[in-house]
């Protein structure tokens, strides 16, 4: 029988303490991680709000994370708005946030648009989040002056073909789905149609109204009170198919314009790197909100429609919109300056 040395029973004694050292080390971190994801959230999560407090997606954001921390035991979620640069500001605050579930983005077109928009970019829509889940869509309009003598999408391409140059639309920003959707359309329907920025949609009522500004894509929630003063008019909804709110104004499609339908969506993204089962809880937790009947009305009340996405179907739908968005931006030569 051979005989061993010391120093091999040594090598084989650190192989296996090693080994054990290792199985142990393996199962007191799963034992944490499921400790926190149990536990989750023992702390305020922060709701970051690429637009102004006040803003739609602020608005839209309250309504369901209300309705989560409810969930949660009444877990503390703040929602803050970090303005600028088209959601930038807020979108690489997000990025460079500790990837454990308690820092959230709120996301909608600009989240898919700055990609290409802007030649240098420090966070990627891709890379550096990984989607939670859809919230709702906000239908929007096509809405002209009252003195504008079109009473559909025909007569409007029509007078556009008439005098080209001599309309115009408006858009709360360049990027916006107003601003990028009426490009899509323009091409679409070959027209010559001038786009003018304003800072927000309230800014253009007024110019709207008076029929200085002749055409423009708005929200349902922004138009319906300018719609009832009886200063403007819907020609046509700018969704796959009719909204509620204007139920008899048809839709792009109907109007021989398919490709020119364009929904802005709102949902919730967080850092890449957050565990997927802290990311998949936050994801049922909002599923949930989505069937609540309050949650539902209050959405309904603010113009947006629920739509629950999961994940993975938001993360496609993100994708899609990169590619449709690079598209346009190539095709109309938009810059962000």
């Amino acid at each position: 029988m051979p005989v061993m040395s010391e120093r091999y029973h040594k090598g084989v004694i650190v192989r296996l303490f090693s080994a054990v050292a290792g199985v142990c080390l393996s199962a007191i971190v799963a034992a944490t991680g499921a400790a926190a994801q149990d536990s989750f959230p023992d702390h305020p999560i922060r709701v970051v709000n690429p637009y102004a407090a006040g803003s739609v997606a602020d608005v839209f954001a309250r309504i369901v994370v209300q309705n989560m921390a409810a969930q949660w035991n009444g877990a503390t979620i703040l929602v803050e708005s970090k303005s600028g640069a088209n959601g930038s500001i807020a979108a690489e605050d997000v990025a460079r946030s500790v990837p454990d579930g308690y820092t959230w983005l709120v996301v909608t077109t600009y989240f898919t648009v700055s990609p290409s928009l802007y030649a240098k970019l420090r966070w990627d829509p891709l890379r550096d989040f990984a989607p939670v889940g859809e919230i709702c869509r906000a239908p929007n309009v096509f809405i002209v002056p009252s003195s504008l003598p079109a009473t559909n999408v025909a007569e409007f391409v029509a007078l556009a073909k008439e005098k080209p140059g001599a309309l115009n639309y408006g858009h709360p920003g360049k990027g916006s789905t107003g601003h990028l959707g009426f490009e899509l359309f323009k091409r679409l329907a070959d027209i010559d149609v001038t786009g003018i920025g304003y800072r927000a949609y309230p800014q253009m009522v007024p110019d709207l109204a008076s029929g200085v500004i002749t055409s423009s894509f708005f929200s349902v929630n922004q138009a319906i009170s300018v719609v009832q003063t009886g200063k403007v008019r819907v020609i046509g909804t700018i969704n796959d198919t009719r909204t509620k709110y204007f139920p008899d104004a048809p839709t792009m499609a109907e109007q021989g314009y398919a490709g020119a339908k364009v929904t802005p969506w709102f949902g919730l993204v967080v850092p890449a790197a957050t565990p997927r089962p802290i990311a998949e809880r936050i994801s049922k937790a909002l599923e949930k909100a989505l069937a609540d009947a309050d949650v539902q009305q209050k959405l309904d009340t603010a113009g947006c429609e629920p739509k629950w996405a999961s994940s993975a179907a938001l993360g496609d739908l993100i994708k899609a919109d990169i590619g449709l968005w690079e598209k346009v931006v190539k095709e109309a030569n938009i810059t962000a300056d």
